[in-house]
């Protein structure tokens, strides 16, 4: 599955993208991955994505008309005609005629720069273990996206990731403006704090 995003200056004269005040985003999506947006100053998680799943807004009309069902497996998931996760992404041609094909949905949005911080990217293996705002404030505070992106990565592990784990942050003419309060503090340390507990009562066993 993939999510890639296009930034483009519109400033006059050209600013590189992440110091521009106006710039043009194209978010091109398939599946399970997952694009976030970050407002200044409030640092709130905006989605520029939705995952195509069975049960997604945007796939419900669509595949219906093809006269195929959902079914939930063991984990509580959708799965179309019974297999499928996913309904759009590559390698599906098996199931183009239930509805499955590797068109991406992509969007367009015009940015004012300094109202947002940064764009951030991310593989299913970190949004199935994080919320969308977890993975902001985790980043909004770092001075590097480097540093920032890692840190997702890291804390994801930390709370037990199994998956593939993936995460690109680009900063945005706001970066490190988002000042607000960081919402989720408490239910992260509460989430380590029972992973770690759970595990070492485990490894005891």
């Amino acid at each position: 599955m993939s999510t890639v995003c296009f930034l483009h200056s519109l400033d006059e004269p050209q600013n590189p993208f992440y110091s521009s005040s106006l710039v043009h985003l194209l978010v091109a999506h398939l599946g399970d991955t997952r694009a976030l947006l970050c407002t200044v100053p409030d640092g709130i998680a905006v989605p520029l994505t939705e995952t195509h799943h069975p049960d997604a807004r945007s796939e419900i009309d669509r595949l219906m008309k093809t006269r195929t069902g959902a079914v939930t497996d063991s984990f509580g998931e959708s799965r179309w005609a019974g297999t499928l996760a996913n309904t759009r992404g590559f390698g599906a041609y098996h199931y183009k005629a239930l509805g499955a094909f590797a068109e991406p949905a992509i969007r367009s949005h015009l940015l004012e720069g300094q109202k947002n911080t940064f764009v951030v990217v991310m593989s299913d293996g970190v949004t199935d273990m994080l919320s969308d705002q977890e993975i902001c404030d985790l980043i909004r505070m770092e001075k590097d996206p480097r540093v920032a992106a890692k840190k997702v990565i890291n804390f994801a592990e930390s709370i037990g990731a199994q998956d593939n784990l993936t995460c690109v942050v680009v900063p945005l003419a706001g970066w490190g403006q988002a000042t607000g309060e960081d919402t989720t503090k408490a239910r992260r340390e509460f989430r380590v704090e029972n992973y770690s507990d759970r595990s070492h009562r485990q490894n005891r066993m």
